[in-house]
C-alpha cells in the first residue's frame, strides 16, 4: 500500500467508540475490489492506525487529506462574504481547487468523506461536488455522514475504519458545522452522482453511500 499526503496521524485512543455500520460492507466488498486491481483510495480524514490496518489488506494507493480545519475556516469566510457580495460558483471552484490541490490528477475508486459535507457552507456544495466528479472513476463508491437533524450535537469527529462493518470514533471536538438536508446535498451532487443507500443513526446523523448515477447497484 502506498500512502500519500498524510501530514498528521492520530494517536490511537485507549478505547475508541465503535459505531456499527450496515453500509460499509457494500463499499468494502473484497471480491469486487480485487477485480479492480490496484485501487486509488481517497480518505478525507487524518491518518490513523485503524484505517491503515484495514487498507493494508488491499493493493492500493491511499491519499489522505486532513481537510476539516481548512474547509471549516473557508466556509466561515464564505458566510461572512455572503452579506456583502456572495461569491460566484466559478470563484468557489477556483478557491476549493487550491485548498484541495493535493488531490492531484488522480481518479479514485473509493472515497471516504466522513463528515466533510458538514464542513462546507451550502453555497460551496456544488463546487465540491463538481471537483469530486472530476476525480472519480465511473465505478467509484463514496461513504460519508451528514447531520440529518439540526438539533444533533455539532461536533467535529475524527474517525477510522474498524472493519467491514464498524467505524471507530477516535476524537470529538466542538465545532461550527454546517448542517444540510439530504435534499440539499442531493441537488448539489448534480445529475452524475447520487446517494443510493442511507441509514439514519440514533445521534441524528445520516450515513450514506455515493455512486455514479448511471451505475446500478
Amino acid at each position: 500500500m502506498a500512502l500519500l499526503g498524510a501530514h498528521r496521524r492520530d494517536r490511537p485512543a485507549a478505547s475508541p467508540t465503535v459505531i456499527p455500520s450496515r453500509l460499509l460492507e457494500k463499499v468494502l466488498d473484497t471480491e469486487k475490489l480485487q477485480q479492480l486491481g490496484t485501487l486509488n483510495i481517497l480518505d478525507f480524514g487524518r491518518a490513523n492506525s485503524a484505517s491503515l490496518e484495514l487498507f493494508n489488506q488491499f493493493s492500493c494507493r491511499l491519499s489522505v487529506l486532513d481537510t476539516a480545519d481548512a474547509l471549516l475556516a473557508w466556509s466561515a469566510d464564505i458566510a461572512r462574504r455572503e452579506a456583502d457580495e456572495p461569491p460566484t460558483q466559478l470563484q468557489l471552484q477556483h478557491e476549493l481547487g487550491g485548498l484541495l490541490s493535493a488531490m492531484g490528477e488522480h481518479r479514485y475508486d473509493l472515497v471516504f468523506l466522513w463528515d466533510t459535507v458538514n464542513h462546507l457552507h451550502e453555497r460551496a456544495l456544488p463546487a465540491f461536488s463538481a471537483l469530486l466528479r472530476r476525480h472519480l472513476t465511473p465505478h467509484a463508491r463514496g461513504h460519508g455522514f451528514m447531520l440529518h437533524k439540526r438539533e444533533s450535537p455539532r461536533r467535529m469527529r475524527r474517525m477510522g475504519l474498524g472493519g467491514t462493518n464498524e467505524i471507530r470514533l477516535i476524537e470529538e471536538t466542538n465545532a461550527e458545522l454546517f448542517p444540510h438536508t439530504r435534499k440539499t446535498v442531493s441537488e448539489a451532487l448534480g445529475p452524475d452522482l447520487q446517494i443510493d443507500h442511507a441509514v439514519l443513526h440514533a445521534d441524528g446523523r445520516l450515513e450514506y453511500l455515493l455512486s455514479a448515477a448511471t451505475v446500478k447497484r
